[in-house]
């Protein structure tokens, strides 16, 4: 009588070993495509909540900036706001304190790592701030944002006729404010978007020609004697 009883062929345990393989390569892939899809949205959601906190505060100070006078050493006055590409300076009635006083708000962008440094101080006056020039304050300072690549400010330039952005702005050469500033951030994790961008205007701004301040306008400017007297205030 033969035997009955047979067992799997080589051919057959390689098949099935090739299967089980394929199987398993499936399922860990699928796996490891849904733990980075995970982590790619837990990396959007932390970017998007501390962009968004960063704006605020951006937009906050921007719109509530103060034509506060600086002087020059002929004792011109001009109203103060200073801008490169990378950082920007300029009295604001939106300190991160609050209290209702004035503060002189500086960003500057920092490199290794990349990012957006905020300094505030509400010890100033007219002389100081026209010798200082962009000097950022050193009372109180916080990092805003970090964790991009780059980072860009431009100011807007409008004569009530015609209107350009700018990556520099020296309020003393132009004698006003610019109409708005616009902020770009470039390789944010997370955000689809290769460049974000916010464009936030003054609300100072008045009258026909926009981005201009009157002389009526301009918080007076102070001798040098008066400086210890008037600091982070208009005079009353």
């Amino acid at each position: 009588m033969s035997d009955s009883r047979r067992g799997f062929t080589l051919l057959e345990l390689i098949l099935a070993m090739s299967a089980l393989a394929l199987i398993a390569a499936i399922c860990y892939g699928a796996f490891h495509l849904g733990i980075r899809a995970v982590e790619r949205g837990e990396v959007a959601v932390v970017t998007a909540q501390r962009l968004r906190v960063a704006s605020d505060v951006l937009i906050r100070q921007i719109k509530s900036t103060v034509a506060y006078a600086a002087c020059n050493d002929d004792a011109e006055t001009y109203p103060y706001f200073f801008g490169t590409a990378t950082s920007m300076s300029f009295i604001t009635a939106a300190g991160l304190e609050g209290g209702g006083g004035l503060t002189r708000v500086a960003y500057q962008l920092v490199e290794g790592p990349t990012r957006l440094v905020m300094a505030e101080s509400s010890r100033f006056s007219a002389p100081s701030l026209g010798r200082e020039g962009l000097q950022p304050p050193t009372d109180r300072t916080a990092v805003l944002l970090d964790n991009f690549k780059s980072l860009r400010f431009q100011y807007m330039m409008n004569d009530g006729v015609d209107s350009e952005w700018r990556d520099e702005w020296d309020s003393y050469e132009e004698e006003m404010l610019p109409a708005a500033v616009r902020v770009l951030i470039e390789g944010l994790p997370g955000i689809e978007l290769d460049t974000w961008g916010q464009e936030i205007p003054l609300m100072l701004i008045s009258g026909d020609n926009v981005g201009e301040t009157g002389d009526d306008e301009i918080i007076g400017c102070h001798s040098e004697g008066e400086e210890n007297g008037q600091q982070g205030a208009p005079p009353g």
